[in-house]
């Protein structure tokens, strides 16, 4: 029996126009964790002592530029002006297929505000198609829901 498949955790990016499907023309989304520790050293101790404090995570993204997707488009506004103000302020939608939300339809899901930085703002190689690579940095703590994708709406889990 296969495990879960990278296609089975959809990550929609807010446009312009609403959430949109990060997905064709795209290779890798990545997510680092990037663990935040202390550590102490007392002046008793042989040993410093560790602990986690938090995480800053970030997913990298590698993509080709594409005229046609709307994801690709919004992205090549950024890279195209090096913006970092609004545009580059949004939010994601990851959406876990395989687990059912409470309303019919819906998946669950988690939304997260990230910050867009660029890496290759559309450049490559001869004869290959042009890189547009960067990284959707989490800006806070995700909120969990569940998302509808035949109307791509989010909706925040209640309070219980």
């Amino acid at each position: 029996m296969a495990g879960l498949q990278r296609h089975q955790r959809l990550v929609y990016l807010k446009c312009a126009e609403g959430y949109e499907l990060i997905g064709e023309g795209f290779t890798a989304l990545n997510v680092s964790g990037n663990a935040k520790t202390e550590e102490k050293h007392w002046v008793h101790e042989q040993n410093a002592t560790g602990g986690l404090s938090g995480y800053a995570p970030a997913m990298a993204f590698v993509s080709e530029m594409d005229d046609t997707d709307p994801v690709s488009l919004y992205l090549q506004e950024i890279a195209d002006t090096f913006d970092i103000g609004v545009k580059a302020h949004t939010d994601i939608v990851i959406v876990d297929t395989w687990k059912n939300g409470t309303t019919s339809g819906t998946k669950a899901a988690r939304k997260q505000d990230v910050v867009i930085s660029i890496d290759n703002p559309g450049s490559g190689e001869a004869g290959s198609a042009l890189a547009l690579t960067g990284t959707f940095t989490y800006d806070g703590d995700p909120v969990q829901g569940e998302f509808n994708p035949s109307t791509k709406t989010f909706t925040e889990k209640s309070a219980a």
